[in-house]
């Protein structure tokens, strides 16, 4: 089943709404950025039920995922293996839907090596990501963020889901 980009906003926002709601106390201790990604796919999966929703997949078929090396993001390598926080997709096929690249805004990482990440992964014929999504989640209980299309920021579409959450 395919969808259209306001299906996916709004499975995305209801998904991200729970989240809020059900583990606030995730942000507010700060923990990894990877106990927050892990909690979103699992919400994520309720909203994309005939699609795999996966954290840190690193696969290609039977390959792992590279994207050429960026001075700012990896050491002086020509090709680096790449782990997407989350992705919606379908296991062993060429069928990506979204791929989502998160951050706190306690994180020190830079932001721009996760922004390449979904530019590439949207216009890459060779994973040609239907959308991608960069997320910045608040220790105030808010997050916003930036949608990727054909390898472009979309400049019309802003997540933006704010502190209180009504469900």
């Amino acid at each position: 089943m395919n969808y259209d980009f306001e299906e996916i906003n709004k499975k995305v926002n209801i998904a991200i709404g729970v989240l809020l709601k059900k583990d606030s106390n995730l942000l507010k201790i700060d923990v990894h950025e990877r106990s927050i990604t892990h909690k979103l796919a699992e919400y994520l999966q309720t909203q994309f039920p005939y699609w795999n929703v996966d954290c840190e997949y690193n696969r290609k078929g039977n390959a792992e995922k590279t994207i050429d090396s960026h001075s700012d993001c990896t050491e002086h390598k020509k090709q680096y293996r790449v782990f997407p926080d989350i992705i919606v997709h379908q296991r062993r096929k060429n069928c990506n839907l979204l791929v989502i690249e998160v951050k706190k805004n306690t994180s020190t990482k830079k932001r721009t090596c996760d922004e390449r990440k979904l530019k590439f992964f949207t216009s890459s014929k060779e994973y040609h990501y239907s959308y991608g999504l960069f997320i910045e989640f608040f220790d105030s209980l808010k997050c916003e963020g930036d949608w990727y299309k054909d390898g472009d920021k979309c400049p019309n579409k802003r997540l933006e889901i704010p502190a209180i959450i009504t469900l």
